[in-house]
């Protein structure tokens, strides 16, 4: 059997019934699987005579085959047990037409392949972040989707990193044909040849939209050492091109208003035609004192250079374009960007009045938890599919059409594809590949789509479902019930289709917009700027933070050199690797010299005495062990790793210095660095404080010790996921800090003349108070244990010093002044000196989970350099990077600890004991 033709049963997943029919039942030889009493029948059965049909098969199967055509049937491989983690499959219960629809086609593909068995693939969701980070970590985690999520932006990162395995074989067999030489044709050569395929037209021309080849067909990483061209037994090049995912449909972004809003409000059963006509409508519709509260538009909160997509699209600008060479840059910083995103801003900050008040921004927040389950925003953007389904929706109540045009007369809608993808892991296992295919060819088949339409059609959403798939499903008879309105506000919008970024690590494209958006939109000067309606000077520095933003993601995300000298950085980066490497020697021979005379006579003898003591040194050796391969052989590795680009693939290459140099003139670094600074420092003041202080408390309190202790420490036993959601809903909008300062200032609106305005602050999104909200949580969990430690230190103070205390007429501040504090001073001096390493390494768990970060104003106001070394790592696959980051700051670090441990070297520690 030839490569070619196993690719192609392997792809269709289909057995020929007519050759099962032709093919002619032998009970020549009994099956392995026969129970003995079968076997028995088999062998009293008389012989058959061989025909000369038959003896030409066995000479024939005989004769040796080729090592070119002795390759395993992947039929046979394919049907041993299979279990294939899958984006897309349903965690759970399914709640909606979708959700069940979805469901019934993964069941029913189970049916169809039942030895494949389907797991889901769901990651972790950051506060602040992309969806986008969610595969990455997946994947540095050594579990990646075996059949991966792809669309445009993720397309080009995915193929650079050898995440994706090419699908050229699987997709010919699917059309029908065999291109022998695909691999050296230029895009519009080989979409030439496989249009003319005998299933092109019913299989592919409605599932791969034209636009969707560029991201879809891309340039192989591996260049002339292409693993898959040997295996297929092609001819290597240096530059070739592999199909690496796959659609299942397209979506385009539309905007979606809620019809009995706008009844109320007196306007008509329309989307507005343009941004200023819907930022009019939306100003109308606002109104936050209302139950429920009403918004004129929504938007995600923690994605907002998605969200505004259409808007800068509308304007004309664009995120990314492609020079003449080749090269990927980043525009989000051009004329018509500052337009846009002006009036992005007018959308947060521009005060107003309508009937129900002053108001300042129409914006509900779509990431405020509860608070937003309460508020109601008549408008919203929304991604439609435009080849199976409108949309589950209550059409009594929503209603849906193009994205506004820009004053301009321009409207530009997103368009984006959702594909699949195989993980390049699965290279080695046939078996699993032809799975991974099958699925794909499923999900997004025909028969697939037909059962969406079915399921739609019985629950009574006939007018959901696109004409062409009511045809196809047989539903002719509800063709008359979609409105024309419906295709034609869907066409206008196919037709102002704008491609998202599909370039050079365009994933993280929207994160550095996104952090612009957030930094204009809590930037005072903007903010004063667009309060007095001064458009010039709002768009001056709009533009000024838009063009650091759009240098930074050059930088970064691109590779596009920055102001510095290459030269100039290298040289730098060799010198502070050097630096470290003296700083770690240094300390190493500090804290030898600090131990070198601890008073041990084997220490001063220099001898081991591995007789005398063999017995302490076997039940130190469990430990040394363990941190040994915990502690110190990362250590080891990560020195490695700093000087690669590693790949969690296993194709890292040397790159020297570049990680340090990356890293050395990273602004993002070092202002995490000084959040960290910062975040050390307030623990200090209260976190390293608040123990001592409960503790002495504790001690002095006269009645219900025990009670009070239990209480103080019952915050350590909750789960830390526990604590991080109850702090969040404290820090809402609408949560319990503002209503008890509300309670406040109602109590003094009730004197004559004071009409304080109620406070409404989104506390964890404020940069001046982020950082101290994150914090609070941690000290409120850690105060009990900590406040044990030194209760159990205040034993060890003789109570003879308490009675002379007493004696003397020393009050509760002269006992703790003179007695208490100086008895504990050494455990305080200890924890004193270690508490800022802890609180620098520490706080990245808290913060991870309640703002991930953010706000950023220009960077992350709360991304300590922790939570920066683990996105740098596990977010973006930059291990190398966040190696060198991690190198750097134990070299700053490292100080501290030769402090502690010389403190430790001069104390002396005794057993307490009490006179009988």
């Amino acid at each position: 059997m030839t490569m070619a033709r196993w690719d192609r049963g392997a792809a269709l997943g289909r057995s020929d019934p007519a050759a099962r029919r032709r093919a002619p039942a032998t009970n020549d030889a009994p099956s392995p699987h026969m129970r003995p009493n079968d076997r028995a029948r088999v062998r009293d059965m008389p012989p058959r005579s061989l025909g000369p049909r038959t003896v030409l098969l066995l000479v024939v199967s005989l004769l040796p085959v080729p090592p070119t055509m002795a390759e395993p049937a992947p039929r046979t491989a394919a049907r041993r047990p299979v279990t294939l983690r899958a984006a897309g499959v349903e965690t759970g219960e399914a709640y909606n037409v979708t959700g069940w629809a979805v469901r019934e086609i993964h069941q029913r593909f189970v049916q169809r392949h039942p030895h494949i068995r389907l797991v889901p693939s769901v990651g972790l969701r950051i506060p602040g972040r992309t969806d986008d980070i969610a595969p990455l970590m997946q994947i540095a985690g050594d579990i990646p989707p075996e059949v991966m999520a792809v669309d445009f932006r993720k397309s080009h990162t995915y193929i650079r990193n050898r995440f994706l395995y090419p699908l050229d074989k699987f997709v010919e067999a699917y059309a029908g044909l065999q291109i022998p030489d695909d691999h050296l044709l230029d895009l519009p050569a080989y979409l030439k040849r496989l249009t003319a395929a005998p299933n092109y037209e019913r299989l592919l021309s409605w599932r791969v939209p034209h636009a969707s080849w560029q991201a879809m067909r891309r340039r192989c990483p591996y260049r002339a050492d292409c693993a898959h061209l040997r295996q297929w037994s092609k001819p290597p090049a240096d530059v070739h091109y592999h199909i690496w995912c796959f659609p299942l449909n397209r979506q385009v972004q539309v905007l979606q208003y809620d019809r009995g809003l706008f009844a109320e409000a007196g306007l008509p059963d329309r989307a507005p035609t343009d941004l200023d006509e819907m930022l009019r409508w939306a100003r109308r519709l606002t109104n936050p004192r209302g139950r429920p509260r009403h918004y004129g538009l929504a938007l995600t909160m923690d994605n907002l250079g998605f969200g505004t997509l259409s808007i800068l699209y509308s304007f004309g600008g664009r995120l990314l374009e492609q020079d003449d060479q080749g090269n990927w840059h980043c525009v989000f910083d051009r004329d018509e960007a500052v337009d846009a995103y002006h009036f992005v801003a007018r959308l947060f900050l521009e005060p107003f009045e309508n009937e129900h008040g002053r108001f300042t921004g129409v914006v509900a927040a779509a990431a405020e938890g509860y608070a937003v389950a309460l508020a109601q925003p008549a408008m919203h953007f929304t991604e439609m599919y435009d080849t199976s389904i409108y949309r589950y929706l209550n059409w009594s109540q929503w209603g849906f059409g193009p994205v506004p045009a820009s004053g301009r007369g321009t409207r530009g809608t997103p368009v984006n594809a959702g594909m699949l993808g195989i993980y390049a892991g699965l290279a080695g296992d046939p078996a699993k590949l032809e799975a991974a295919w099958h699925f794909i060819e499923y999900v997004g088949g025909t028969e697939a789509e037909i059962t969406i339409a079915r399921k739609y059609v019985e629950a009574g959403y006939a007018r959901c479902v696109r004409p062409r798939l009511l045809r196809a499903a047989g539903y002719e008879q509800f063709l008359n019930t979609i409105p024309d309105q419906w295709n034609q506000s869907l066409q206008r919008a196919t037709e102002s289709a704008v491609a998202e970024p599909y370039g050079k690590n365009a994933q993280m494209v929207y994160r550095y917009v996104h952090k612009a958006i957030e930094q204009i939109r809590t930037d005072d000067q903007v903010a004063e700027a667009i309060a007095r309606g001064d458009e010039q000077s709002a768009k001056s520095r709009i533009r000024q933070i838009l063009r650091k933003r759009v240098a930074a993601a050059n930088e970064k995300m691109l590779g596009v050199s920055g102001a510095r000298p290459q030269g100039v950085r290298r040289w730098t980066a060799i010198a502070v690797a050097a630096a470290i490497v003296v700083v770690f020697v240094l300390v190493l021979y500090k804290v030898r010299r600090t131990y070198k005379h601890s008073g041990t006579r084997a220490v001063e003898h220099g001898r081991w005495q591995l007789g005398r003591y063999k017995w302490a040194y076997l039940l130190m050796l469990p430990a040394l062990i363990t941190i040994g391969m915990w502690a110190y052989y990362p250590l080891a590795r990560g020195s490695v790793m700093a000087f690669q680009e590693y790949n969690v693939r296993g194709t890292s290459r040397w790159v020297g210095m570049e990680n340090f140099a990356f890293v050395l003139f990273d602004p993002e670094f070092w202002f995490s660095m000084w959040v960290s600074i910062k975040y050390a420092a307030l623990y200090m003041a209260f976190g390293f404080v608040a123990p001592i202080v409960l503790a002495i408390l504790l001690t002095e309190v006269p009645r219900g010790k025990i009670l009070f202790r239990t209480i103080y420490y019952l915050p350590t036993v909750l789960a830390g996921v526990i604590v991080i959601f109850l702090w969040k809903g404290f820090y809402g909008q609408y949560g319990m800090i503002n209503h008890l300062i509300n309670f406040v200032i109602d109590l003094f609106n009730v004197l004559p003349g004071v009409a304080l305005p109620h406070v409404h602050t989104q506390w964890l999104t404020s940069p001046g108070f982020a950082l101290i909200a994150c914090l609070l949580p941690s000290i409120w969990a850690g105060m009990g244990p900590g406040c044990l430690i030194y209760l159990a230190a205040l034993k060890t103070v003789p109570e003879e010093q308490y009675e002379a205390a007493d004696v003397d007429g020393a009050g509760v501040w002269h006992k703790t002044r003179h007695v208490a504090i100086p008895g504990i001073r050494g455990l305080i001096f200890i924890n004193f000196i270690g508490a800022p390493i802890g609180a620098v390494r520490s706080g990245s768990e808290f913060i991870l989970a309640m703002t991930g970060g953010g706000p950023f104003n220009p960077y992350g106001q709360t991304e300590v350099v922790g939570l920066r070394i683990f996105m740098e790592a596990f977010a973006y696959l930059r291990f190398g990077a966040a190696t060198a980051m991690a190198w750097i700051v134990g070299s700053l670090l490292v100080g501290f600890t030769v402090l502690q441990l010389q403190r430790l070297s001069q104390m002396e520690f005794k057993t307490v004991g009490t006179e009988a």
